[in-house]
């Protein structure tokens, strides 16, 4: 297999992983209704591609294992798209809509 072979093999699991990843993001943004769901985008990503390159790593690494890293990608998207929404709520809380500013 050469190297560029390789690399597509490799960017593809990637990407497979991230568009996994999107399925429970797009649930926890629509719970969330928007509010810090663009924030938690990339936690979310990071976490699926993260947690979908820790099943091969341990060893498992037949189709099984591909199997298994796509729901643990699902899983770790899901905790990480969690977090992220209520890490970014937390620090920009929401005002009400009828509070007026007096300057």
């Amino acid at each position: 297999m050469t190297t560029e072979a390789r690399t597509a093999f490799v960017l593809f699991f990637f990407a497979v992983w991230c568009c996994v990843g999107l399925v429970p993001w797009a649930i926890a943004a629509v719970i969330a209704r928007g509010r810090g769901a663009l924030a938690a985008l990339p936690v979310a990503l990071a976490a699926a591609c993260a947690a979908g390159v820790a099943v091969p790593l341990i060893g498992l690494d037949n189709f099984r294992g591909f199997l298994l890293s796509l729901v643990v990608a699902v899983v770790a998207a899901a905790f990480g798209s969690v977090a992220g929404i209520r890490i970014f709520q937390r620090l920009w809380p929401m005002r009400p809509a009828n509070e007026h500013r007096h300057r």
